[in-house]
């Protein structure tokens, strides 16, 4: 029996990922992927086909990714996952573990803490480029972004996506990424501070198991050949270098 308190969810764009099957046995938990793809085998998920894409896929992720509280608003609460994490049983007792006292739960990055390392990452994995993302670090560090603030990984959310707080930092968070790169660690940590919104890490990550969650390889980088990783991890030592100096904070 499915009731609208809690809906997991995520979103598949482009043919970017496989959708990872939802754990076995009873929940009252909802399981909804959103999709341009003709999935045949939905895995218990209900598949959301969307036909009219106004952005490119990655774009597409993200607005479903950060709105929650637009296209879920029938349900209370919500746990987002990237669609490279596989959820090993039901969470049910996540939502409650992390919503009780929490309007917005996440994992802490397992590298970084700081968005102006994590954009010389970005940059290092080409991930952006340096104009914009250059930019975006000048700005926040001229209002005051200080280093080491927090980080979170961003690929498991909980929300309590109706709460007007949490409507606004998402309305936020997506305009940050309209407006600088698309790289949504860098601007929700920034929206967050900004607005010196209270926000709770998770035990539970797809790196450390504990398990609820499984991180799992994007489909393109398990089918690249051997040559192609060597001169990827060879091009990436040398703009680790490159950038080595790179401090956007110092304004």
């Amino acid at each position: 029996m499915v009731s609208n308190k809690f809906v997991v969810y995520t979103a598949l764009f482009g043919d970017y990922d496989e959708l990872e099957p939802i754990p076995s046995g009873e929940s009252n938990i909802e399981y909804i992927c959103f999709t341009d793809q003709n999935i045949q085998d939905a895995k218990g998920w209900k598949i959301i086909k969307i036909d009219n894409c106004i952005y490119s896929s990655s774009m597409m992720n993200r607005y479903y990714k950060l709105h929650p509280h637009i296209e879920l608003n029938l349900y209370e609460a919500s746990l987002y996952l990237d669609s490279n994490i596989k959820l090993l049983k039901h969470p049910d007792e996540l939502f409650n573990k992390y919503l009780s006292n929490c309007l917005f739960s996440m994992p802490k990055h397992f590298a970084r803490d700081c968005i102006y390392s994590e954009a010389k990452e970005c940059l290092v994995l080409k991930k952006t480029s340096f104009k914009k993302v250059s930019s975006q670090m000048r700005k926040y560090a001229q209002e005051g972004m200080p280093r080491h603030y927090g980080l979170g990984e961003n690929n498991i959310l909980f929300r309590r996506h109706n709460d007007q707080k949490i409507k606004k930092i998402m309305d936020e968070w997506w305009a940050e990424m309209n407006i600088c790169t698309n790289r949504d660690q860098l601007s929700l940590a920034y929206v967050l501070w900004k607005n010196k919104f209270s926000f709770c890490y998770i035990e539970e990550t797809a790196r450390e198991g504990k398990g609820y969650f499984q991180y799992t390889k994007h489909k393109q980088y398990l089918n690249r050949p051997l040559y192609i990783k060597i001169l990827s991890r060879l091009e990436m030592i040398f703009r680790r270098v490159i950038f080595l100096k790179w401090r956007p904070y110092e304004i």
